[in-house]
């Protein structure tokens, strides 16, 4: 039994929700990890930006720990939890189970040295990976991929674009873009394989700088939010794969603490852009 207590650690009726769908297997030797201990250590390793082998003792170790953020990453739990979370928001919000409309746009960041998927941004001066999201009007994630930095926005689109299929998206109509996606070939490819439209938001002419553009702004506010986790300042991942399991978790705890408030945090709430 665990007797130190951290920011990051999930409470009794966080707890509650996701719970039931971490997968338990019968047979076998019996658990003697409590798997809220497992989350809380990954959430700690997210918040923190800590390396695997920092974990505090207290935490089970750190080989027990990895071992089932790689068995949820591929078997579909994160994907489970998060997507189940953000119908509870959404809902909680007053929106319908599905969106339909939302925003798409990239984030290149600095990425450690070695793993898959690295290269050059010579546009933002950066040298690492480049992520990928689609949010709802909300700010809340649909899709991510990630890729090397140097891969062209509207090339790589369709890797995040073909997770919002007809059947989990059934109402999604209209995605806003900037500028980066005028690209003829992912017209093509939305004619083929998407049921929802594209649409470009350009810049104001003659403004420089930073500017909310209409509709697309809630997009980089989503950004904003994920690099409250110090694991995502950079992509600190060995794979792409790690790399996206981690956003998905930094969105996990993000509406955890929406439904469940911590007592010490203030309640969330979506301010007005004018």
């Amino acid at each position: 039994m665990r007797t130190n207590k951290y920011p990051s650690d999930v409470t009794d009726e966080q707890w509650a929700l996701v719970a039931r769908l971490i997968p338990v297997y019968p047979g076998g030797r019996p658990r003697t990890t409590p798997l809220r201990d497992v989350l809380d250590a990954i959430f700690y390793v997210l918040r923190t930006g800590c390396q695997w082998r920092f974990l505090p003792k207290d935490f089970p170790p750190k080989s027990t720990v990895w071992r089932y953020f790689d068995e949820w990453r591929h078997n579909g739990t994160l994907a489970l939890i998060h997507d189940t979370l953000r119908e509870k928001v959404r809902k909680q919000e007053g929106k319908k189970r599905t969106p339909s409309a939302g925003s798409i746009d990239s984030q290149s960041v600095p990425a450690t040295e070695g793993g898959e998927e690295r290269g050059g941004d010579a546009h933002k001066k950066v040298r690492g990976r480049k992520r990928h999201i689609v949010v709802d009007t909300l700010g809340l994630l649909l899709a991510v991929a990630v890729t090397a930095a140097s891969a062209d926005d509207g090339a790589a689109a369709p890797r995040a674009l073909a997770q919002l299929s007809r059947e989990e998206f059934p109402r999604l109509r209209l995605l806003w873009a900037d500028t980066k996606y005028h690209n003829h070939a992912l017209y093509g490819w939305l004619d083929e394989n998407a049921h929802y439209g594209l649409e470009v938001v350009s810049r104001p002419r003659g403004q420089k700088g930073f500017v909310a553009l209409p509709k697309r702004w809630v997009v980089e506010r989503t950004f904003a939010w994920l690099k409250r986790c110090r694991r995502l300042t950079a992509d600190r991942e060995k794979s792409a794969r790690s790399a996206e399991a981690m956003i998905r978790l930094g969105m996990i705890h993000m509406m955890l603490n929406r439904l469940c408030p911590k007592e010490d945090c203030q309640e969330f709430r979506y301010r007005k852009v004018g």
